[in-house]
């Protein structure tokens, strides 16, 4: 071979050995990335979406993650729970080197932490320089660096539909819409009612009365009752004869259905008083019968009812319900001599009232 030959050939074998790194370097694109990111369980509504994130990497880097050649692959899975926050980062580059796996933890309650440890990462293995600059200035480079040739800027994007821009990182938990509260019970308050109730088998029935009765709410769903009650004299069979009476109780309701407007409730009480007779006649008749049990007796009963009260306008309280009175003592008022003066009390009573009142 002559000697043009052979310096033929060995020019031709250099510019090959040129061109193949220069090649191979535009093959592979380092300053670019495909960056995926995926939310496992217990991340999805606390942590930022893939597109939220992705936007926060090129707003950090200065540039969109876009190449037209062969870039680096790195997917990010979050996962976990407020207090127990966990990534894996699996990151391949471009340039034939095995891939590596990164694992981070975070124990804070919010997923910021754990965001933010994956975006540095991604960062730096993209870009070492840009992952430790401020996400909005330049970073100092080298001489060495600044001499180095930089890959040409990718072709300019069609300007893409108008959007909101994206907020500074770290991003705050996505916002769950929660249903307004249910409203709840009254404060604690009094009520102070007037009742007129109608008894059977207390004295002579019909026997008509009234009351005056208080109430404290002392818990969402117990009430505190008192009152007092009169039932003045009725006439018994025997029209010489009348009763009446005159008592207190004190009690408790379990509501069933308490709100501002509306009170529902099964009560129980103990009343304790007193029943009295009275005799109505002339001087002929008096001294014939002298009856045994005139005056006043102690009366002691247990009771048990329902009561509804509704708030119509304002503090106005209506009341309606009914009570059952079991009586501890019971009397049959009788003459001397065994004569009946028509009136035996029964062993089960009832009342039923109605009234109105006011709630402070």
């Amino acid at each position: 071979m002559s000697a043009p030959a052979v310096r033929a050939l060995v020019s031709a074998l250099g510019a090959c050995a040129a061109l193949t790194p220069a090649s191979a370097r535009a093959e592979c694109d380092r300053a670019a990335a495909d960056v995926s990111w995926v939310r496992l369980a217990g991340a999805e509504g606390r942590c930022p979406s893939a597109s939220r994130f992705r936007a926060e990497i090129s707003r950090r880097l200065g540039r969109e993650l876009v190449t037209t050649g062969k870039a680096a692959s790195i997917e990010a899975v979050v996962q976990g729970h407020p207090g127990a926050w966990s990534a894996t980062i699996r990151t391949e580059l471009c340039d034939g080197s095995p891939p590596t796996v990164r694992e981070l933890s975070d124990p804070t309650q919010s997923c910021d932490g754990i965001v933010a440890a994956a975006a540095v990462h991604i960062l730096l293995a993209i870009d070492p320089e840009a992952g430790l600059s401020p996400p909005t200035a330049e970073a100092p480079r080298s001489p060495q660096a600044a001499e180095a040739p930089r890959p040409p800027a990718p072709p300019a994007r069609p300007p893409a539909a108008e959007r909101a821009p994206e907020p500074p990182f770290p991003w705050p938990a996505e916002a769950k819409t929660t249903p307004p509260p249910a409203e709840g019970p009254p404060p604690p308050g009094l009520s102070v009612t007037w009742r007129g109730l109608a008894s059977m088998g207390i004295v002579p029935s019909p026997g008509f009365g009234v009351a005056l009765s208080g109430e404290w709410s002392i818990l969402p769903r117990w009430t505190l009752e008192t009152g007092v009650l009169w039932l003045p004299e009725q006439h018994a069979a025997q029209r010489t004869f009348a009763f009446g009476l005159t008592a207190g109780w004190l009690g408790a309701c379990l509501e069933m259905v308490r709100s501002r407007s509306v009170a529902l409730g099964l009560c129980g009480r103990a009343v304790a008083g007193a029943i009295y007779a009275v005799i109505y006649g002339d001087d002929g008749v008096l001294p014939t019968i002298l009856p045994t049990d005139v005056g006043s007796r102690a009366w002691l009963s247990l009771g048990a009812g329902t009561r509804l009260g509704v708030r119509v306008l304002g503090p106005l309280r209506l009341e309606t319900g009914i009570d059952l009175f079991v009586p501890v003592t019971r009397y049959d008022f009788q003459l001397e001599g065994g004569r009946p003066t028509g009136l035996e009390q029964a062993a089960l009573a009832a009342a039923a009232f109605g009234g109105v009142g006011l709630t402070f």
